[in-house]
């Protein structure tokens, strides 16, 4: 630490806050000198991460004042943080799923340090080297490894040149090397003048890279020291409060019989891979990082394809899935928990009963008093600190978090428990806990698998240590033979090498092209393309009539319609929103024209119509988004609610069809080419410059990354409540100028004529390919997907197939779809 500086980089004080009337801190104070690196320790829910999402913007405070340099941090605002010099590094990264590497960094720059257009990938690729990652810009952040989220994050957080950095857990999925990398990044940086905040549970990491250490408790200030002023008894006392105990419980002195065997499971980044696993036995995998662990102890759990046998409790299952094997009592804690652990959204209760319904039912009928009883006694068992079973388990402390993750296993009465690094990111009390539970459950006659990038917990915990090298057991550690020395030794001084592929390798790596080409963004604007012209010369086979001149005319008048009614639908889907209002407010549009706009009214009237419908449709946006963000109701019940109020208007304006709309009108909006409608040309260009704004536009991507993940957009400084006013206003708009070339095409005002649009462009936009849950989605895709919509329906008086039928393909064509992919995105994650 530079002993220059006087002033402070980073200055909290009095920092107070309450959630749900629980104070997660109290009266807290922090102060960072420039050019120091300054720790901060507390066990888990001590509000180490409270109070960084606070000097980050991300949180106010109830109470308290923040300072940046010499500016105060007015407003809770990650933009303005940023601006103010403030970079993060989020124990849980602020990655959006559904962008690209290269759309998640720049996305999170402000202005000034934004890339040159055409450079994004290069700019990208430059900042991951600097950081030593060789990561591709170009792959979606759902495809990442918790290693490679966290290493995105550190170089968008190191991008911005920040004056203040503030890194929460950055170690806690990393191996030795990357820590070492990482650690001379944060010396280089240090001195360059920059304040650093470093949270980690590793006393022995602080002691390497902190100047200052401050240490929390309850929420509360235990003191701030200099590291060679205070030793690790005295921390250890000050987290807890208390003296800790042994950190790892006393080894099985005795195994029983065979639980778990496997034999030659092979797959994708394994080969050969045979062991076995005995009740009341801990069996670790050890190695460096990236050779095969995970992926055994993933294709144990079920949940990746291959070859092979696995055996429990005598009873053979080749390649099982993973209902089969937990049927038998295989359990799974994954080791990505933000991803995989844990339901967000849903309460602490029904996270950690969500493997176990069946237990607390009765005749299909839940009993909340026995799932409150079971969580109480898992919850208490296992000291997991909340407000209330019924809080939101994304309220909790990552800690927390894996402790309910624990439980909802234990609650299974798992014959076998297979965890993926059980202990990553928590504290030394927290990791002594979760060590006596694993042994406790193996001492009950359970066999336990755990797989830990950290040598010394393997070696504390596990009776025995199969230590891979190419996807292979290179060899087995057992007895006093499992020390830290050894597993380091046998993971560097391997001589495996990997074998020819095989059929189950190569199978799986067919898969995964398959599934990169299925993902990709032209994908399904190509598959719809072919799939309209084969829809074509299907119907031109059975009626030549079909291609003529005038039915096309007609066929692609009406396909402008659906397109522009389904890219505002689109835009809603991206933010994870949907709006079922659009067709009952292209009915009002069309209602309301036949009063200004029928024939004999005029040029001056037929304007004023024009400016009252899109006026409807301004004031239709801000109505959803009032309702949506204030009123905090779910998209579908508001948009349902303006379904039906719409369809009422457009009834009691005009309950049977009348206004006739003025030839003047139908000439000039039907204008065509040959059998080109010009509406259908703008059409076309308009969803090719709405595709660019999607990929190429800062808004366009901020569109994508709220729905993708709403709270990461938040604090990478995308304003989430104006994104999704001119996503809802954008929809109306839409809905209402395919309203108005409606009227042009039926020329009455028909009350009933635009409601069928609602199903249909929900249809074109899911064909299209994009996700029902935000974040995905291609304008060209939506395009085409409306045009094959129009194509089909439009066939069925030439193929003698019922009206019926253009309300039924549109919900086969969505569940189809929809389930099409579901399955392909949701093995990107998978995998």
């Amino acid at each position: 630490m530079s002993a220059d500086f006087t002033g402070f980089a980073l200055s909290m004080r009095g920092i107070s806050k309450y959630f749900e009337g629980v104070a997660a801190l109290g009266d807290v104070s922090l102060e960072v000198l420039p050019g120091e690196v300054h720790a901060l320790l507390g066990e888990n829910g001590a509000g180490k991460s409270t109070l960084m999402s606070i000097a980050a913007g991300d949180l106010a405070p109830d109470a308290g004042t923040v300072e940046i340099g010499d500016a105060t941090l007015g407003v809770a605002s990650p933009t303005v943080a940023k601006q103010l010099g403030i970079g993060v590094v989020y124990q849980h990264p602020a990655i959006m799923p559904d962008l690209s590497v290269w759309e998640n960094l720049v996305l999170a720059m402000p202005s000034d340090r934004k890339p040159a257009a055409g450079r994004s990938l290069e700019w990208t690729r430059e900042r991951l080297r600097e950081i030593g990652s060789e990561i591709d810009p170009a792959r979606p952040g759902s495809s990442l490894s918790p290693v490679e989220r966290t290493m995105v994050e550190i170089a968008k957080a190191l991008a911005v040149s920040p004056k203040v950095l503030l890194l929460d857990e950055p170690t806690a999925v990393m191996g030795a090397e990357q820590v070492g990398r990482l650690f001379a990044q944060i010396r280089e940086i240090r001195d360059r003048g920059t304040a650093i905040v470093y949270i980690s549970h590793r006393i022995p990491e602080i002691r390497e890279i902190a100047d200052r250490v401050t240490i929390l408790r309850d929420g509360r200030n235990q003191g701030t020291f200099h590291l060679r002023e205070v030793d690790d008894e005295t921390m250890l006392r000050l987290i807890a409060g208390r003296e800790l105990s042994s950190i790892f419980p006393p080894k099985a002195a005795t195994l029983g019989t065979t639980v778990l065997r496997c034999q030659d499971l092979a797959g994708s980044g394994i080969e050969g891979v045979s062991l076995e696993v005995h009740a009341g036995e801990i069996l670790g995998f050890g190695g460096a990082e990236g050779n095969g662990q995970v992926e055994t102890i993933r294709s144990l759990a079920g949940l990746t394809s291959g070859s092979g046998v696995i055996r429990v409790d005598g009873r053979d299952l080749a390649s099982p899935r993973a209902r089969a094997l937990r049927e038998l009592g295989v359990l799974y804690i994954p080791g990505d928990r933000e991803g995989e652990g844990v339901f967000p959204f849903i309460s602490v209760r029904k996270n950690a009963t969500a493997q176990t319904l069946r237990n607390y039912s009765r005749g299909g009928i839940m009993s909340p008093a026995l799932e409150a009883a079971a969580t109480s006694q898992a919850l208490t068992a296992l000291a997991v600190k909340t407000p209330s079973p019924r809080t939101e388990i994304q309220k909790l402390s990552g800690g927390n978090q894996q402790k309910v993750v624990l439980s909802r296993s234990l609650l299974g009465n798992p014959r076998v428990l297979l965890c993926e690094e059980p202990t990553q990111g928590v504290d030394v009390q927290t990791r002594s806990e979760i060590h006596r539970t694993l042994r406790d459950l193996a001492e009950s006659g359970s066999a336990v698998v755990v797989v830990s990038s950290d040598a010394s917990e393997l070696a504390g915990l596990c009776d025995r240590v199969a230590i891979f090298s190419r996807g292979q057991v290179a060899g087995e550690l057992e007895g006093d033979g499992v020390t830290e020395a050894a597993i380091v030794a046998a993971a560097v001084t391997s001589t495996r090498t990997r074998r020819l592929e095989g059929p189950s390798q190569a199978g799986a790596k067919l898969r995964q092209r398959v599934l990169t080409l299925a993902r990709g963004s032209w994908a399904a604007p190509v598959t719809l393309g072919i799939l309209a012209v084969l829809v074509a010369a299907y119907a031109a086979h059975g009626s030549p009539t079909f291609l003529g001149s005038y039915n096309m005319k007609t066929e692609l008048f009406q396909v402008a319609v659906l397109v522009l009614v389904a890219l505002g639908q689109l835009l809603v889907v991206l933010t994870g929103g949907v709006d079922l209002s659009v067709g009952p407010l292209m009915a009002v549009t069309v209602v309301a024209l036949s009063f200004f706009e029928a024939s004999g009214q005029g040029i001056g009237m037929a304007i004023l119509g024009i400016l009252v419908v899109l006026a409807i449709g301004v004031a239709t946006g801000i109505l959803h988004t009032l309702m949506i963000r204030m009123l905090k109701l779910p998209p579908i019940i508001v948009t349902v609610i303006t379904y039906i109020g719409f369809q009422g208007v457009a009834l009691l304006l005009r309950s049977t069809p009348a206004g006739v709309a003025s030839q003047g009108l139908v000439t000039k909006v039907g204008f065509s080419l040959g059998f080109l409608p010009l509406a259908f040309l703008v059409s076309a260009i308009v969803a090719v410059a709405a595709q660019r704004f999607l990929t190429h536009s800062r808004p366009g991507i901020a569109i994508r990354g709220v729905g993708s993940n709403e709270q990461s957009a938040h604090r990478v400084g995308v304003d989430v409540g104006r994104t999704i006013f001119f996503a809802y206003l954008g929809c109306s708009v839409f809905a209402v100028v395919a309203g108005i070339l409606l009227y042009a095409q039926v020329g009455i005002g028909d009350p009933t004529v635009g409601i069928s649009y609602s199903l249909q462009s929900v249809a074109a936009v899911v064909l299209g390919g994009a996700s029902i849950y935000g974040g995905r989605g291609s304008f060209l895709g939506t395009a085409i997907g409306a045009l094959l919509l129009t194509e089909i329906i439009g066939a069925l008086p030439f193929l003698n197939l019922s009206e019926a039928w253009q309300y039924w393909f549109p919900g086969v064509l969505i569940l189809v779809a929809g389930a099409f992919f579901a399955r392909t995105f949701g093995s990107a994650k998978a995998t």
